[in-house]
Parts: C-alpha cells; sequence; structure tokens
C-alpha cells in the first residue's frame, strides 16, 4: 500500500506508517494521515514527579488534618479537655502518642480514627473515659521509675511505690488511675480525693492504709491551739492515736450504686471479686476511681471537748473573722429593731 507522508511528500511503501526519509510516524484518523508524537523521557519524568509531589501534598494535608485535635471535638464531648491540652505543656504533643502510642503502625491507627469523621453519617457524641496505657506514658516520662520521690503539696511521693505490684491486694495502678483531673495549665494533674479513695476507703476506724506520718509529718511542729502551744510528737511518744483527737477523717460524698447505674443500665446481680472488678473498670478500661466510688473529703476534725479531757485549762478564743460575722450580726439585728444580748 502506497501512502504520501505529509510531512516531506515522500511516497512510502511500507506498512508501518513511517516515512523512510524523515523517519516520521503517522496513523490514520478519520481517513486522514496524522503524525504520532513521541514524547521525550524528560516529560514523563516530569509527570511522574509532578503527580507525586501532588499525592504527597495531599497526603500529608490529610495527615495533618487528621493528626489536629481539634478534629476530636468532631465526635467526642471533650471541648474542656481540648481546651485543658491546648494551656499545657503537653500542646506540642499529638492525641495519637498518648492515646495510641509511637511508631507508625501507631499512627496509622490514630490517623484511621481520626478520618472517620469525614463518612457521611456522623457518629454521636460519645462520653467514654480515655483509654491511656501506663506504656505509653512511660515512654516519654520513663525517667520518673528512676527518681526516688517527687514533692507533692508536703509530701515526698514515690511513682514506683504506686505502680509496682498491686496495691491492698487487688488494686493494680495505672498512670491514670491519679493523673485525670482537668486543670488549665495542667492537661493531666492529681486530684486530692482519687488519692483519698485508695487510702481510706473501707479501712478500720477512718485511719488510712499507709498511717497518717506517711502524709503528715508534723511532729516537731508546735500548733497554738487556744491558751496552749500544741506538739504532735508528745502525743505520738506517749501512744495517743491520731483519731483520739481528730474525729471524722473522711467524708463520703455520693452513692456508688447510682454511679453503677450510669452505665450498667440494667440491673446486675452478679457480685464480682475485687481483683477482677478491678482489672475490669482499671486496667482494661482506665475508669478514674471517682466515676464508680464515692468522693472522699479529708478534713478532719479536731474534737475541743477530747482536748478539755485532758486539759481542761485550754480555753478556745474565736477568730476575729468569726467576732467579726458576730458583731455584724448585732448590727443588722439592731438596725431591725429587735434587740439582741450577748452573754459572755
Amino acid at each position: 500500500m502506497k501512502w504520501k507522508c505529509p510531512f516531506c511528500g515522500y511516497e512510502n511503501e511500507s506498512e508501518k506508517l513511517v516515512c523512510e526519509v524523515c523517519g516520521k510516524q503517522f496513523k490514520w484518523r478519520k481517513g486522514k494521515l496524522v503524525e504520532v508524537k513521541k514524547r521525550p523521557p524528560e516529560f514523563w519524568i516530569s509527570i511522574f514527579i509532578l503527580t507525586f509531589a501532588i499525592i504527597f501534598n495531599a497526603i500529608l494535608i490529610g495527615v495533618e488534618y487528621a493528626s489536629d485535635p481539634k478534629i476530636c471535638t468532631s465526635c467526642h464531648e471533650m471541648e474542656k479537655y481540648f481546651e485543658s491540652w491546648n494551656e499545657s505543656t503537653h500542646k506540642g504533643i499529638k492525641c495519637y502518642e498518648c492515646h495510641y502510642g509511637r511508631g507508625v503502625l501507631n499512627f496509622l491507627r490514630g490517623t484511621y480514627h481520626s478520618l472517620s469523621v469525614l463518612q457521611p453519617k456522623v457518629p454521636p457524641y460519645v462520653n467514654l473515659p480515655a483509654n491511656i496505657s501506663s506504656e505509653n506514658c512511660l515512654s516519654c516520662h520513663g525517667d520518673i521509675e528512676k527518681v526516688k520521690y517527687v514533692h507533692y503539696g508536703e509530701i515526698n511521693f514515690s511513682h514506683v511505690n504506686h505502680l509496682n505490684g498491686y496495691k491492698r491486694g487487688f488494686l493494680k495502678l495505672e498512670c491514670v488511675s491519679c493523673h485525670r483531673e482537668i486543670v488549665i495549665g495542667s492537661h493531666i494533674a492529681v486530684k486530692n480525693s482519687t488519692c483519698f479513695v485508695c487510702h481510706f476507703y473501707e479501712t478500720p476506724e477512718g485511719v488510712p492504709i499507709s498511717g497518717c506520718p506517711s502524709c503528715h509529718n508534723y511532729h516537731d511542729i508546735e500548733f497554738v491551739v487556744g491558751n496552749r502551744t500544741f506538739k504532735h510528737s508528745v502525743h505520738v511518744e506517749r501512744g495517743i492515736k491520731c483519731i483520739f483527737c481528730h474525729e471524722k477523717t473522711y467524708v463520703l460524698i455520693g452513692n456508688m450504686e447510682v454511679k453503677c447505674k450510669k452505665c450498667h443500665v440494667r440491673e446486675m446481680n452478679a457480685t464480682l471479686p475485687d481483683l477482677t472488678m478491678h482489672g475490669i473498670h482499671v486496667n482494661k478500661f482506665k475508669l478514674d476511681c471517682l466515676q464508680c466510688h464515692p468522693d472522699i473529703v479529708h478534713k478532719p476534725i479536731v474534737s475541743e471537748e477530747k482536748c478539755k479531757t485532758c486539759h481542761p485549762d485550754i480555753k478556745y478564743e474565736k477568730k476575729e473573722e468569726e467576732k467579726k460575722k458576730e458583731e455584724e450580726g448585732v448590727v443588722k439585728e439592731e438596725e431591725k429593731g429587735e434587740g439582741v444580748t450577748i452573754i459572755p
């Protein structure tokens, strides 16, 4: 078959439609010969680089979007947690590093979880506690186990003593068992009532399991009580127990059965051993102690009557604030026209 090259006009007889003179290749399109343009290698390399750059940037944008803690508030009811994180020293830490752990696999798990917000049906708000394992915390704060004591208020606190072994025979503590309170400026802080739950709950005579001196080391400190100077060491050396003078070492606020029904809607007849119960709630689901247990307030009251048992000559003087309140009360009553007589 003869055909004429549209470029140089040479008549060719080859069936491959390649001109023998100019070397150009053609193809039939709608009854006409059209040149087949060959792209140079540089062209395809440029296309590959451009495509790779677009895909890579799209992945970076998706990862940055998925790693933004603000996206968590789209599904989870956690605005106060986000604000706390945003003001804390953990601000530069991505959510997945604590909630899933470090590493590529955990990063992909966290990204997949975050991108689930893009699905057509937005899931309902979920108000569940953060399940953060102690391993994730210790991956950054592992040196805390090497420190013998840290100062918490007036207490020398040991992390090793609390993290190792079972406490009270059935409770294995997690980092988040204590570090749960939300405080602006400190995303994960400790609330004293959490400590009180473990140390005071169902203890005989209201004495903490570690004893009062483990937290209150006031032996050599002098206090003024009424018209006398008081020193704890004198009473401790005589074998006088703390609860003899200090009444109501703790007060329970709340009801455990009511708290249980917030999660367990159905009636529960089964009774689990303490070890199993705490293994499920504390170690598996990382629940805060106060989500189940009543809140405990530890403000022991000094009984004035008991003090007078040993010190009959002691006299209590009212504080200036109390006197001021009484005086203000008298003035208000007199303004009403009602006479008030104060008997000393």
